[in-house]
Formats: C-alpha cells, sequence, structure tokens
C-alpha cells in the first residue's frame, strides 16, 4: 500500500501515513483490496484517537491507544 500523504487525517504528521487506516480507506484500498484491509483490521489491539477506527498494530494509526 501506498506512502502518500494526501487523504484521510490532513493533521497527521507522520512520513509513514500512506499505511494509516484513514489513508487507506480515503483510497478506497478496502473497497479494491479488501483482504489486505481485513488482515490490518483482525484482533485488534489499538483504536486512533482521531478517527476512532481500531488495528493491529499502532503503526496503521495517527494517533494510536491500546484497547
Amino acid at each position: 500500500m501506498s506512502e502518500k500523504k494526501s487523504g484521510g487525517n490532513p493533521e497527521c504528521t507522520s512520513s509513514s501515513h500512506g499505511k494509516h487506516l484513514c489513508y487507506i480507506v480515503s483510497q478506497r484500498l478496502h473497497v479494491s483490496e479488501p483482504q489486505e484491509y481485513k488482515a490490518l483490521i483482525t484482533s485488534p489491539r489499538f483504536k486512533c484517537q482521531h478517527c476512532g477506527r481500531v488495528a493491529n498494530s499502532r503503526e496503521n494509526l495517527c494517533e494510536p491507544i491500546g484497547l
């Protein structure tokens, strides 16, 4: 998945924003690559304080907190 800095949370300053779920969803990759998306969210351990999405890894969220 791409590492571009457009889409999703415009306030995110992370250089790896392209891995964040908000970016992935803004690019509709959850539709075009559903199996890859499901792998990121199955058995979530973290929640984004910005958008409320959950993910397995903190690297896929802008402002992660543990669940």
